[in-house]
């Protein structure tokens, strides 16, 4: 009877030890998994914290291209900016303004002209007035 207790005892301990042989690998297989997952997770927070600070910085951009194209509407709102446009650009006037043209003197236009001549024809100028 003391032999049968002894044989069965052996047998509990190799059970014992292969079950804790086993449960060590599976502790170590889920630590490997839960390193592997955590080291995954900083790697992507790290790309959305650095997609994040140029979408910040773009939504600046932006909000500053708007503020600028705010004033223009502003601007263009005004009284005085259109009448400033119609006057430089379309020539027009107010009612009871006089329009006053300056010409050019002949000398400014004849030194426009020969700026605006080709060598060649510079060349020919140069023979003909004999």
């Amino acid at each position: 009877m003391i032999a049968k207790f002894r044989k069965k005892k052996k047998r509990s301990f190799g059970r014992n030890i292969f079950f804790s042989v086993l449960f060590g690998v599976l502790l170590l297989l889920v630590i490997g998994f839960l390193f592997v997952t955590n080291w995954k997770i900083k790697q992507r927070r790290a790309e959305l914290a650095a997609r994040t600070a140029a979408l910040r910085q773009e939504i600046a951009i932006l909000e500053q291209k708007n503020q600028e194209i705010k004033d223009r509407i502003s601007q263009i709102e005004e009284g005085e900016y259109l009448e400033k446009v119609a006057r430089d650009q379309l020539g027009l006037k107010a009612p009871g303004e006089e329009v006053v043209v300056v010409q050019k003197e002949e000398e400014e236009e004849k030194e426009v002209e020969e700026k605006e001549k080709t060598w060649w024809e510079k060349f020919k100028s140069i023979w003909t007035r004999d």
